[in-house]
């Protein structure tokens, strides 16, 4: 006993020590909006990958701290309770329905239904409110039964009751019969716990395991118990947990317990039974009725809701006090005094008592200082008074929270500075002014009719003036800081090398200044503003640079994007101590008036649009490693939009798949606001980073090998190990070795063409030539032919007109000398009448005139005779005869002085020859002739 005692009290002080951040958590929200699918969220579970998997009305939601989706089942949409097995399977369960998610290849989860193996038949009416995982066999829990799945079979509880809900303590399974007492399930029976009986009037919604062996027993109407394995006993009689009904719980690694409730949001509860917190909608929770708790590997607590889903989320020395109703507004600057933290906002000035920022919902605890109200720019502690820069001038605010404003200022003030015990230095929306305490005097020293929004001093007692959004002011006062003796502007008008607009601080007693992200300082040698050195070296990589707040003379806060550096200069030497990342949702400081206020030597207060943050000054930076990445899914895809999947061992991919996407997760990417380098060697020459994605697609890659680098990071710049794939986009068809061969074959073969080709054309060129010459000789034969054939018919034209010539002459020198004969009637001239005419007659001999025309004929007609008389083998010597006349197109006369016969005879002759020719008598009979 005396040991439980002092460990309880040894817990109690950790977690004092542990001072704010371990009492005031971040909270991020998630509407249905942003996962899209229904209002309530029944049930969570997380698996060995940090998938987060939610049980909602309109399906199975998983998360994987960037990404939503939606896996809807085939019958009822609703998903009241969830196991993950591992990131292979997931055991879900709803209405007449469970079953298991198995993940395929292309990382979607495909649904098998257990509840339709039943051996009884599906379920009927019923739902499945609980399931867990015991000695490798499944429980699925129903108000009326229990169904056992042992990776083959599904089967009933052989006992049945009415029970309540199925809950898994340790290793131990306890049920509550309705309306009745709590029993263990042992082996296939149900044992009963003594002394549970006062438990029949409630319901028992969680069964706690306690450090010491002992169980925390959550009712819906009568509080909290311990059970010590032999009696019940009241554990926390907080009226709060008792109204506001328990439904689920939880017992965190960090020894606290959480309540979720049905009206009231989620108490969070020590080792001691105290309450140390409260969540509801007042403190950012998106809902106040809590359907179930589930605490993360990174020790988040996620709430499922009635409406929408939250994460609890512990942030390493970091206390977030944000305003969700904004009830105090945008914060602007801060200060502790008189034990009290003020803050100033855009509302006025609110304070709390120091020790109740400690406090459950601290923040509902500000109050309002009367007579503040309005715009508050900066608040600092001046000579035991606690002095408010206005919009309505300078107000005082003392202990007794009196406010007075005894200078007329007559406009608002941005900044106030002491210069030394008796003077402040005033930045006003107007210009610079100083009051002398001494003598209560206020100077407007008009010389810079300016918007002056912060003063700084240096070691030259030059006063240093932030314009409101141009450039810097050095300048010169006189000895009663009633006058600007001197000044000169630094800014893009003033020196060209310089940004427009400069932030203005100090650092080792010197100004220095900061603007599109570099810094610069003062040379006092000549006046000139110049890079500095130190300070740039340090952040040459980081960009994003807004402010830089002062912790001491070389310590200081640089306020960037998403986080804000601890930075310490000595010796000329900038480092950075440590990092706070504040890029959470929830966290947005206000634009161009981004704040970070020194409290005390432990912490700083950063300032928000909707409250602010509690940092250390010093934080012990967390070792724990970033999970290394691991691969969703790996798809290639080709232009018809056909897709196929790999595994991570695939590493040959066709052209013709040349896009390929690569969907990757790690654990805590959206706890540890963790990012993705990712590179493509072989074709990426530098690192890129995705922010809120996790996949990237490359399109249309060309052939050649390549390794996909993918790494974690957070914004610490704390990286993971990196995963790789490795392929190869192989070589279009076109390209292939075997395309390859192909076409060194037909370029072979169109050489060998063009070889034959060219030798084609010049043998035909050369054939071409030997035809033209063949042509020429043949045209020379030809010619020579056509010569000797004119010659011969001119000699056979020349013999047949000399033979009918000759005929027709002695025939006419016969008719006269017959005709003379016959005048004289002398019979004396009868010998000489006959012997000419004998003499005629011989020379009319027409065989030796027939031989020689037709030996010429014959010379000039070759086979002429042989032709037609093969076809016409009955004509005789004299038709052949007529047919060489007719030949040579003789008419009658020419053919009768020829062949010395009558011009009758010639024309019976021909008449004879058209009949044995059957010629008809339309056919010109010389035609005939000269077609053969």
């Amino acid at each position: 006993m005396t040991r439980n005692i002092f460990l309880t009290v040894i817990s109690v002080l950790i977690l004092s020590c542990a001072g704010i951040s371990a009492n005031n958590p971040n909270i991020i929200n998630f509407s249905r909006n942003d996962y899209q699918a229904g209002n309530k969220n029944w049930s969570l579970s997380e698996d060995e990958k940090g998938i987060m998997y939610i049980g909602n009305d309109l399906g199975l939601l998983e998360f994987d701290g960037i990404d939503w989706h939606l896996n809807k089942l085939h019958k009822a949409d609703v998903v009241r309770a969830i196991y993950a097995a591992s990131n292979q399977t997931i055991y879900t369960g709803g209405y007449e329905e469970f079953g298991r998610w198995d993940r395929d290849i292309s990382g979607i989860l495909k649904y098998t239904s257990l509840s339709d193996n039943l051996p009884g038949g599906p379920l009927h009416n019923d739902d499945i409110w609980r399931i867990w995982k015991r000695d490798n066999l499944v429980y699925f829990q129903s108000f009326k039964n229990i169904y056992i799945y042992d990776q083959n079979n599904v089967y009933k509880f052989p006992e049945q009751k009415n029970i309540l809900f199925l809950i898994k303590v340790r290793d131990e399974l306890w049920v509550q019969e309705m309306g009745g007492s709590l029993f263990k399930i042992e082996g296939n029976r149900y044992e009963k716990i003594a002394g549970s009986d006062i438990f029949s009037k409630t319901e028992v919604k969680t069964v706690l395991p306690t450090s010491d062996n002992k169980y925390i027993i959550g009712t819906s109407s009568m509080g909290l118990y311990i059970y010590d394995g032999s009696e019940f006993k009241v554990w926390n009689n907080n009226r709060e947990l008792i109204d506001n009904n328990v439904n689920c719980g939880l017992a965190a690694r960090n020894g606290n317990y959480y309540f979720g409730t049905i009206l009231g949001g989620i108490y969070e509860v020590s080792p001691s039974g105290n309450i140390t917190n409260h969540f509801n909608t007042e403190t950012y929770l998106h809902n106040n009725t809590v359907l179930a708790l589930y605490e993360d590997r990174s020790n988040n607590i996620w709430a499922g809701l009635d409406r929408g889903i939250s994460c609890i989320q512990y942030l390493n020395g970091i206390s977030c006090m944000t305003d969700p109703k904004g009830k105090i507004g945008a914060v602007y600057s801060a200060a502790l005094y008189d034990n009290k933290l003020f803050i100033g906002t855009n509302q006025g000035t609110y304070y709390i008592e120091k020790n109740d920022l400690y406090s459950m919902n601290a923040l509902s605890k500000f109050k309002l200082v009367p007579r503040t109200e309005g715009q508050v720019w900066s608040l600092n502690v001046i000579d035991g008074q606690l002095y408010c820069s206005h919009n309505r001038g300078l107000l005082i605010i003392d202990r007794n929270l009196s406010v007075t404003s005894p200078y007329k200022i007559n406009t608002g003030v941005f900044y106030t500075l002491e210069k030394d015990k008796d003077h402040l230095l005033l930045g006003t929306y107007i210009s610079l002014m100083s009051i002398d305490k001494s003598t209560k005097t206020l100077y407007k020293l008009n010389e810079i009719q300016e918007p002056i929004n912060k003063v700084q001093t240096d070691h030259l007692n030059n006063v240093w003036l932030q314009h409101m959004n141009k450039g810097i002011y050095r300048t010169r006062l006189n000895d009663d800081f009633s006058k600007i003796e001197s000044f000169k502007y630094y800014g893009n008008e003033g020196q060209q090398d310089i940004p427009y607009k400069l932030k203005l601080f100090k650092v080792g007693g010197r100004v220095a200044f900061l603007g599109n992200n570099k810094f610069y300082t003062y040379n006092d040698i000549d006046g000139t503003i110049v890079p500095e050195h130190a300070l740039n070296e340090c952040f040459r990589d980081i960009s994003g640079l807004k402010e830089v707040v002062n912790i001491s003379p070389n310590n200081f806060w640089i306020i960037g994007n998403d986080l804000i550096y601890n930075v310490t200069y000595n010796d000329n030497t900038a480092q950075i101590k440590f990092r706070i990342d504040i890029g959470y949702k929830n966290f947005s400081m206000i634009d161009n008036y981004e704040n970070i206020v020194n409290l005390d030597d432990d912490y700083s207060l950063v300032c928000l649009d909707n409250g602010f943050l509690l940092c250390k000054n010093k934080v012990t930076a967390e070792n724990k490693p970033i999970a290394q990445p691991y691969f969703k899914s790996i798809r290639i895809s080709n232009s018809g939009g056909e897709s196929v999947y790999l595994d991570n061992n695939f590493n040959q991919i066709s052209h013709s798949f040349n896009t390929i996407r690569f969907q990757f997760s790690t654990a805590e990417t959206l706890t540890r606001n963790i990012s993705f380098k990712y590179k493509l060697e072989g074709l990426d020459d530098q690192w890129y980073v995705l922010k809120n994605q996790n996949n990237i697609t490359y399109e249309r890659l060309p052939k050649g090998k390549y390794t996909f680098v993918v790494v974690a990071i957070d914004r610490q710049g704390n990286k993971s190990e990196e995963i790789k794939f490795s392929f190869e986009i192989l070589a279009p068809w076109h390209q292939s070795g075997w395309a390859v061969l192909a076409y060194c074959l037909l370029f072979i073969l169109f050489i060998t063409s063009i070889i034959m080709y060219i030798q084609y054309k010049y043998k035909k060129l050369h054939i071409k030539k030997l035809r033209i010459l063949e042509t020429k000789r043949l045209n020379l034969i030809n010619e020579l032919l056509k010569q000797e054939v004119e010659e011969k018919n001119a000699e056979l034209l020349s013999q047949t007109s000399f033979i009918i010539q000759r005929n027709e002459l002695i025939l006419k020198i016969k008719n006269e000398v017959e005709e003379f004969y016959t005048k004289q009637n002398n019979k004396t001239l009868t010998p000489l009448f006959q012997k000419i005419n004998t003499l005629l007659n011989s020379n009319l001999d027409s065989e030796e005139d027939w031989k020689t025309f037709l030996i010429k004929f014959e010379q000039k007609h070759t086979n002429f005779f042989k032709k037609i008389k093969e076809t016409y083998p009955q004509l005789t010597a004299n038709d052949l005869r007529l047919c060489a006349c007719l030949k040579l197109n003789l008419d009658s006369k020419e053919i009768a002085a020829l062949m010395n016969i009558s011009v009758r005879a010639v024309e019976n002759s021909r008449y004879r020859l058209r009949k044995k020719l059957d010629i008809p008598s339309h056919q010109h009979l010389n035609d005939f002739f000269l077609q053969i």
